[in-house]
């Protein structure tokens, strides 16, 4: 497995980041795990598995797992969104990762996840595309009432109290669920059918992090990237696709990100990384998917990502 780094704005702002991208171009992916500091940060981590938060607005129990650092201390926060029909607990990979290095990070289990009962209208376009802007709006709702609700989960877990600093907030997610943190971070959705926009006057989120951005998907519009104006991340790789439409048709993530983001106003990094998937052979989202398991290529994720982190809304 290579990786393939290209920081296409201000590639200075990244030091480190840069550096290290010259160190992992030109070793082995196997030496590159340990130069790039894939490691188990300094907290102990804990982990609230199910909170039920009360969403009225959409008559509803929102359903949101956290994981945390064990120390005292003020911590930037992450509102991490799932991929179609997955759930909340399906990233620890990355997410345990990032709270031992300092972040409060919170998943929500929208109302697509397949835990939930939600089946996915596949035989009619229209209504596919009427369902999925439907899905998008209200997972939307739900990253914003979330930070509306960092008291309330404050008080609902008395160990948070004091520990979310509520002016570094990251909106992150896979696959849909990075549409998702898209769509409140400035992109409109499009559907292609009716030619409806879905967009969002979220504007509390300091950051965008992405592990398999949306890619092609029907209803990304022509210029993603033209409303995102805070720092991006993302991640993805020579396997990474996606399937779409009622014919279940093959779309490659990889080909419109590098060219497509330097669209955008704000500072943005991109790991390519050959080989890897998207499900990383099933580490991530989905259980049901060939393996053999991408440990390399979610080592180098997390890795790069953290950085990304550290550099934006970290203390780092």
């Amino acid at each position: 497995m290579r990786l393939k780094g290209s920081f296409l704005q201000r590639p200075m702002l990244l030091k480190l980041l840069v550096i290290s991208f010259s160190i992992i171009v030109l070793t082995s992916c196997e030496r590159t795990a340990s130069q790039y500091a894939f490691q188990q940060g300094n907290f102990g981590v804990k982990v609230v598995n199910q909170l039920l938060l009360d969403f009225q607005k959409l008559e509803k129990q929102l359903p949101i797992r956290i994981s945390y650092p064990d120390a005292r201390g003020v911590f930037p926060v992450v509102i991490f969104s799932h991929g179609n029909g997955s759930k909340g607990d399906m990233y620890k990979g990355f997410t345990d990762f990032w709270a031992s290095h300092g972040y409060v990070v919170i998943q929500p289990t929208h109302m697509d996840s397949r835990s939930l009962g939600f089946e996915t209208k596949r035989d009619n376009l229209r209504e596919m595309y009427s369902q999925m802007l439907y899905v998008t709006d209200s997972r939307r709702q739900d990253m914003s009432f979330i930070l509306d609700s960092l008291e309330l989960i404050q008080t609902m877990v008395p160990d948070l109290k004091g520990k979310m600093d509520t002016s570094k907030l990251v909106a992150a997610g896979h696959s849909m669920g990075a549409a998702t943190a898209m769509l409140v971070s400035g992109m409109k959705l499009v559907n292609p059918m009716s030619g409806y926009e879905e967009s969002s006057d979220e504007n509390r989120f300091k950051a965008l992090l992405m592990i398999s951005d949306p890619g092609t998907m029907s209803l990304m519009p022509t210029d993603p990237w033209i409303g995102v104006t805070i720092p991006t991340f993302v991640s993805t790789g020579s396997n990474d696709f996606s399937e779409v439409g009622s014919a279940r048709v093959k779309s490659p993530f990889k080909y419109e990100v590098p060219e497509a983001l330097t669209k955008s106003s704000a500072p943005h990094h991109y790991v390519f990384i050959e080989g890897a998937d998207h499900y990383l052979g099933g580490l991530i989202c989905r259980t049901d998917v060939p393996g053999p398991f991408q440990y390399e290529a979610l080592k180098i994720a997390a890795a790069t990502s953290t950085t990304f982190l550290e550099a934006y809304v970290g203390n780092n």
